[in-house]
């Protein structure tokens, strides 16, 4: 994902580089889920992670938007 925060030759930088600490919590979460051997979630281990996912979106979005808005999304 570090390339997304790193503007190329033909684009602007995709995502900030607070999106993408936002969304490495998450990338995190799906990496130790996907390897556990356990089935039972700890509440205080992913509350944060869940009770900010709507923020996270929101802010990503809105970072999608103005990438795109500013055409510079590579297919335009």
């Amino acid at each position: 994902m570090d390339s997304m925060t790193t503007p190329g030759r033909e684009r602007s930088a995709v995502l900030s580089e607070q999106s993408i600490e936002h969304l490495d919590d998450y990338l995190e979460f799906r990496h130790f889920f996907r390897h556990a051997y356990i089935f039972t979630l700890n509440w205080d281990r992913v509350k944060s992670l869940v009770l900010g996912c709507h923020e996270t979106l929101k802010l990503v979005e809105a970072e999608l938007d103005r990438f795109f808005e500013a055409g510079t999304g590579g297919g335009q």
